[in-house]
């Protein structure tokens, strides 16, 4: 059994080599494409925007965060020894763990929205290339474009045509 499949694999591979003559392939890199185009840097220019927002709240309780803190160890050294912490120290104590707790499901929160934001972005970038790249391969009679490093273990660079994707994909861009 193991024969047939191989003689069968040889048959189909020596056959699909008479036409490989015939076959125009090219390749692009998909990261590359969308880094370089105007919409992957339009995504990414968002996508910082949101993260720099983020920070900045993020800072902003940080240092409110500190300053309580700062408050509660200042009013802590001027108790006596066996002195009992005042009402409003205890209260403060409750204010700066509360804070706290919710800084940190913030900046957990803020991290998982930024991955979904980014791949939302990501998505319209996608979508907006679809729509290229089969016209680019039609107009260019390829019959197959592979997105690189998904798909290959090598690519010769001649076959590379992502610099005119980012052209072409731009100029639709701003269509």
């Amino acid at each position: 059994m193991h024969r047939i499949l191989v003689i069968a694999v040889l048959v189909i591979l020596s056959a699909s080599n008479l036409h490989a003559a015939d076959l125009k392939v090219g390749h692009f890199d998909l990261q590359r494409l969308i880094s370089q185009s105007d919409a992957g840097k339009e995504a990414r220019e968002k996508y910082m925007s949101r993260v720099k927002a983020y920070q900045d709240e993020l800072n902003r309780r940080s240092e409110k965060l500190k300053r309580i803190k700062e408050e509660i160890e200042s009013e802590a050294k001027k108790l006596k020894e066996n002195e009992k912490p005042s009402a409003q120290l205890i209260e403060k104590d409750k204010e700066y763990s509360a804070l706290f707790r919710d800084f940190q499901r913030l900046q957990g929160g803020d991290q998982d929205e930024l991955k979904v934001y980014d791949a939302e972005l990501t998505r319209k970038v996608l979508e907006e290339l679809s729509p290229v790249l089969s016209e680019y391969a039609t107009s260019n009679k390829y019959d197959y474009l592979y997105k690189l490093n998904e798909t290959f273990a090598y690519a010769i660079e001649k076959r590379d045509v992502t610099d005119e994707l980012v052209k072409i994909f731009n100029k639709a861009h701003h269509r």
